[in-house]
């Protein structure tokens, strides 16, 4: 008798714990099974980026947030119609508000092409209906010409003063044929709470191109000195980018550049 009385309490135990791993109707789905569904991303950072070359480009650099641990970076739509840019950043997330997410906050950075921009016009970029950028595209090249970027021979930092730190950037380049001259540099530098500071900058040459002129390749060197844009602080991690190839690390008070591939 008692044998029997033992047995139905263990199955009477192992039904309560079946229904319990089952979790009933009312009981929240599991994060990895649960149904999803697409919402607008947090945005953190948003910038134009110009690519300068035989033909100017304008790319599209984007931080968005994931703000937990279920939230999954799903894609990026642009849309353009007129002199109007829409941006729709999504994630996915549970259907299910019950379901249990760890509090971890994670970011996804990507970079996407602006097609078909016309020439010398403003555009207005509205990124989820909460970020607000504008850009004005380059008038048509003149005839015979056109902006390449400059070789970079060797890149180092100088410091200039050291409480607080700031820098010079001071770049090895050239002009590669005799149908070449010096450009221009240009600098600009970003930043949010996830990449602290990104420095870009580009060095570049003006090529003329006239089919009746015959080019030879000469390379001639010069050197162009910058000084980086902002304030920096000791020890603190920044990011250089050169030309939109090469992209080095340094921290502030030191002149070291490291090379990140």
């Amino acid at each position: 008798m008692k044998g029997a009385m033992r047995a139905g309490l263990i199955l009477a135990i192992a039904a309560i714990s079946v229904a319990a791993a089952c979790g009933g109707e009312d009981a929240p789905p599991d994060p990895e099974f649960a149904l999803r569904i697409e919402v607008l991303a947090p945005i953190e950072e948003a910038e134009v980026v110009t690519v300068v070359g035989p033909e100017t480009e304008y790319m599209l650099r984007i931080v968005s947030g994931l703000p937990n641990a279920c939230a999954e970076y799903k894609n990026t739509l642009v849309n353009i119609v007129g002199d109007a840019v829409t941006v729709d950043v999504r994630n996915t997330v549970p259907a299910d508000l019950r379901v249990a997410c760890a509090a971890v906050y994670g970011f996804k950075e990507r970079t996407v092409e602006l097609l078909g921009l016309a020439p010398a016009t403003d555009y207005t970029i509205t990124i989820n209906a909460t970020v607000s950028l504008t850009l004005t595209t380059e008038a048509a090249p003149v005839q015979g010409q056109r902006s390449v970027y400059a070789p970079l021979v060797d890149s180092r930092l100088e410091l200039t003063a050291s409480s607080p730190p700031a820098y010079d950037l001071v770049v090895d380049t050239g002009v590669e044929s005799t149908c070449m001259t010096r450009g221009e540099v240009s600098h600009s530098r970003s930043g949010g709470r996830l990449f602290g500071n990104l420095i870009r900058v580009n060095v570049t040459n003006i090529e003329e191109i006239d089919p009746v002129i015959e080019c030879s390749e000469e390379f001639n060197p010069y050197q162009v000195r910058v000084t980086l844009p902002g304030a920096f602080k000791l020890g603190s991690r920044y990011e250089l980018l050169l030309n939109l190839d090469e992209r080095y690390e340094f921290s502030g008070g030191a002149t070291e550049l490291r090379r990140v591939k």
